[in-house]
């Protein structure tokens, strides 16, 4: 069964996306190509928090108390990597439409260079043509 989801953006754009029994909305919508705000997907960073204007869901149980208190939670906040539609919801999304590029994009790069920063991170540097057509924020980076 799906449920239809409505995004309102801060500035005032909606977009409607389906998500499936179980799917969280963060899930559905990049599966229909609006990248919401997240971060971690774990329900620890609170980046995909959310208000949820209507409709019936689950909150999910794997989220911490930093990202979603429990007076949040009472009030209608959400976290949408962890969020399962249990009908058709409105969703007030704390970002512009723009911001949450609505479709994918594929670019052609060469690698320039790769540096380990830490044991968990790089550093990775790419040359394209193309570079000023990529919607890329300063500060954003690659999970």
């Amino acid at each position: 069964m799906t449920h239809k989801v409505a995004l309102n953006f801060e500035d005032g754009v909606t977009r409607f996306i389906d998500a499936n029994t179980g799917e969280t909305v963060a899930d559905a919508a990049y599966r229909q190509g609006i990248n919401l705000p997240l971060d971690c997907r774990d329900g620890a960073c609170g980046a995909c928090k959310c208000f949820a204007e209507s409709g019936r869901y689950g909150l999910g149980e794997e989220y911490i108390e930093d990202a979603l208190s429990e007076a949040e939670a009472e009030q209608g906040y959400v976290l949408t990597c962890q969020m399962r539609a249990e009908s058709d919801c409105v969703i007030r999304v704390p970002a512009a439409s723009d911001v949450c590029k609505t479709l994918q994009a594929s670019y052609q790069a060469a690698i320039s260079n790769v540096r380990q920063l830490s044991e968990s991170t790089i550093s990775l540097s790419i040359k394209s043509a193309s570079l000023n057509q990529l919607a890329f924020l300063p500060g954003q980076y690659v999970n």
